[in-house]
């Protein structure tokens, strides 16, 4: 196994005592920290004191269902970046495309293979860290870009280019 990243923190969401055993054996083993919630409403209450890195989401859950759960998570703005894998056994089309509408990057069906989730954990979770890097980069840049002299600029890429005309060498 690869080292994790510090910090790596997954909240798996599901009411299956086996599936949750299994998780938490294959994620602590691959040195990742594991939160569980064993319905909707319990993992809004646990990501309201702890930001995870990734959620795996069951869909069908007593009480608020995993789709519903996942809706609720992404209209919260410190909570959207998270990337929700949904992990369960319904297998119709028409399911895989709610869970990825609802607000999930990624779909597996039961039973769970434990390696070929870690994998698409890592991939999640390095394209999340990325997109993260990207945002910063931008909030960073915000203030030159807007600072800027207007000069008739009218698309975006006259901008980026006025950027990189300003940070130009004897500027």
């Amino acid at each position: 196994m690869r080292p994790r990243e510090a910090g790596d923190i997954v909240l798996v969401v599901d009411d299956s005592p086996d599936t949750l055993r299994m998780l938490t054996d294959a994620l602590e083993e691959a040195g990742m920290t594991v939160l569980v919630a064993l319905e909707g409403a319990q993992a809004l209450a646990i990501v309201g004191k702890i930001t995870p890195d990734v959620i795996l989401m069951d869909a069908v859950m007593p009480s608020i269902d995993g789709f519903e759960t996942t809706r609720r998570l992404k209209r919260n703005k410190t909570l959207a970046h998270v990337p929700v894998i949904f992990m369960t056994g319904l297998t119709e089309t028409q399911d895989i495309v709610k869970g990825l509408e609802a607000g999930g990057v990624d779909y597996v069906t039961k039973p769970i293979v434990p390696d070929e989730l870690l994998a698409r954990i890592r991939v999640h979770l390095a394209n999340a860290r990325l997109a993260n890097s990207a945002r910063a980069a931008l909030k960073a840049a915000q203030p030159r870009v807007w600072g800027l002299p207007r000069r008739g600029i009218s698309a975006p890429c006259q901008c980026a280019g006025m950027v990189a005309e300003a940070d130009a060498p004897g500027r």
